[in-house]
C-alpha cells in the first residue's frame, strides 16, 4: 500500500518549495499539477505521496539548492536525489526527484522538465492561471486543464480506481465552472484523444467506473463502451449542464 502524506504535511513542503524556486532560483515557468493541481480546486486537499512540479528551466542545481532548503525543516529527512531520463520516440523526459522523510513517513518532490511523454511545458502555457491558495500565490492549469490533464494517464497504467475516484470528486465539486467542450478541445489539441478514449474504456472494462461528463468530451464513448465491452454500459442519472 502506498502511503499518501496528509495535507498538511506536503503543504508545508509547497510552502517552502514552490516560493524558493520561483523567487529565489527565478524560475520563471514553474507550474504545480498533479493531485495538488487538482487539490486547489477542492475544498479538501487530497492525500499525497508525491509533489508535481514542472518547469523548463530546472536542473541539477536548483534541485540541489532545493534539497537544502527543505533539509532545514524540522520534521524533513532529505535522503536522495535521483535524475532519471525517459525517451518518448524522438521526445526526452528528465524528472529530478528528491525523496523525503516527513514525520518519519516517506515523501517524494518530482521536477519534471517536459509532460505529455515528452511535449514542452509550453504546451500548457494557454490554460495557465495565478491562484492563490495556502498562503501561496501559485501558477497552475486551470480547472479544464487540470481535468485534461488527469485524462490524459499514460499507458499502460492508464487511469487507476483511485485516480478516476477523485477526479469525479473534482469534477462534482467544479461542476459551476467546468467547460467540457472546451476540455474536449484541450485534448484534441494536445493529441490525446486517442489515449483519452483508451483509458475509459480500461476504466470502465476493470472498475465499472465512469468519469462524470465523459460522454460530453467524447460524444461517442458510450457507444465505444458497448462497441469493446458487448454489454449493458451504465449511464449517470444526472447529465452535466455545462459545455
Amino acid at each position: 500500500m502506498e502511503i499518501r502524506a496528509a495535507p498538511r504535511d506536503w503543504i508545508g513542503i509547497l510552502r517552502v518549495a514552490y516560493p524558493f524556486l520561483r523567487n529565489k532560483e527565478k524560475i520563471g515557468d514553474l507550474v504545480l499539477f498533479g493531485s495538488q493541481g487538482l487539490s486547489i480546486y477542492m475544498k479538501s486537499p487530497l492525500r499525497s505521496k508525491d509533489l508535481d512540479l514542472l518547469s523548463g528551466q530546472v536542473g541539477p542545481s536548483q534541485v540541489d539548492r532545493l534539497s537544502g532548503e527543505l533539509g532545514v525543516l524540522q520534521n524533513v529527512e532529505v535522503r536522495t536525489s535521483t535524475v532519471q531520463t525517459r525517451m518518448f520516440g524522438p521526445r526526452r523526459m528528465t524528472t529530478y526527484a528528491i525523496e523525503l522523510r516527513v514525520d518519519g513517513k516517506p515523501f517524494i518532490v518530482e521536477l519534471f522538465d517536459r509532460i505529455l511523454d515528452g511535449q514542452p511545458p509550453s504546451v500548457l502555457q494557454p490554460y495557465i492561471e495565478r491562484t492563490k491558495r495556502w498562503g501561496l500565490d501559485i501558477w497552475a492549469p486551470d480547472r479544464d486543464a487540470t481535468m485534461a490533464l488527469r485524462l490524459s494517464f499514460r499507458q499502460p497504467e492508464g487511469m487507476s480506481r483511485l485516480n478516476a475516484t477523485r477526479l469525479n470528486s473534482f469534477v462534482q465539486e467544479n461542476l459551476a465552472s467546468l467547460r467540457f467542450n472546451r476540455v474536449a478541445s484541450i485534448l484534441k489539441n494536445w493529441g490525446t484523444e486517442g489515449l483519452v478514449e483508451k483509458n475509459l474504456v480500461d476504466l470502465y472494462r476493470r472498475n465499472r467506473l465512469r468519469i462524470t461528463g465523459d460522454n460530453k468530451i467524447l460524444p461517442g464513448i458510450e457507444e465505444k463502451l458497448r462497441q469493446r465491452l458487448g454489454s449493458r454500459v451504465a449511464t449517470f442519472d444526472a447529465d452535466p449542464p455545462n459545455g
